[in-house]
């Protein structure tokens, strides 16, 4: 199997970066592939090595530098290589548009070419990071590159605000209680928080659970599922498994079983 390197951001970082994550194949690995369930983070994605298989929904895609944002439904597989070396930056969900003021919608359901968005500058962060053979030294690299970032960075909108709340609460706030909580009515806050996230909240809010049930099983295997459902929200154990047929095609075994290390360590232990 791969190697797999995670970490926390530092504490500056912190609201806007959830984790890193490093994924090494070595050369006498056999390939296999892996699948990607709906998620929340934006996420830019760095290879150094033999280029994954990567498909997005209906297309393959073959770029160094990758970027994606929230995926909404079952997002692609990615099928690993001997040789395959990649390096992630797992973002908050609106915590790469926060840094880059970039409004999330452009993210949503979205993985492709980052360089449009970056220009030069993420292309010479990739050559640095090339140079590099230690994980804790590519990270260093980033978090140089990311802590340019602070001093510019955008204000937080009250749509923002509330979807980082619905976040960290694993989805589990009525949109109402939000949308009177951002002092908007029910309509507005559903229009706004559709035009910054390209999505509705309770799709938002259900990826959020979902995600939250996913990251709670990783944590800590000796759960079972139905105490996982009872913490992340859910009404009960069947109201769970409907979301990850939903959200992973498959029931919550298989899903995890299927997605392999997509969701680090440090991401899935993550405490927002």
């Amino acid at each position: 199997m791969a190697c797999v390197l995670s970490a926390r951001p530092r504490a500056e970082l912190a609201p806007f970066v959830r984790a890193y994550a490093q994924r090494t194949v070595g050369p006498t690995e056999s390939a296999w592939t892996q699948y990607v369930p709906a998620q929340l983070e934006q996420i830019i994605n760095f290879e150094f090595g033999v280029l994954p298989g990567i498909r997005h929904r209906d297309r393959e895609i073959s770029q160094i530098i990758l970027l994606g944002g929230a995926q909404t439904a079952y997002a692609g597989s990615l099928h690993l290589r001997p040789g395959v070396e990649s390096f992630a930056i797992f973002f908050s969900p609106a915590g790469w548009s926060l840094l880059f003021h970039i409004p999330v919608k452009e993210t949503t359901n979205q993985f492709d070419d980052a360089t449009p968005f970056h220009g030069a500058s993420i292309r010479e962060l990739w050559n640095r990071m090339g140079e590099e053979v230690l994980f804790q030294r590519r990270v260093a690299l980033v978090e140089q590159f990311l802590m340019q970032r602070l001093p510019a960075v955008s204000l937080q909108s009250r749509v923002t605000m509330a979807a980082n709340y619905l976040f960290r609460n694993n989805g589990a706030v009525r949109i109402p209680r939000l949308s009177r909580q951002s002092a908007l009515s029910l309509r507005h806050f559903e229009r706004l928080f559709r035009a910054d996230f390209g999505m509705p909240p309770k799709v938002f809010a259900r990826v959020a659970r979902f995600q939250a049930a996913m990251d709670a099983k990783l944590a800590d295997p000796t759960k079972t599922w139905l105490e996982i459902a009872h913490s992340s929200g859910y009404y009960d154990q069947m109201h769970m498994i409907h979301d990850f047929e939903l959200l992973g095609r498959n029931t919550p075994t298989q899903v995890l079983l299927q997605m392999g290390d997509v969701r680090p360590a440090a991401l899935a232990s993550a405490v927002d």
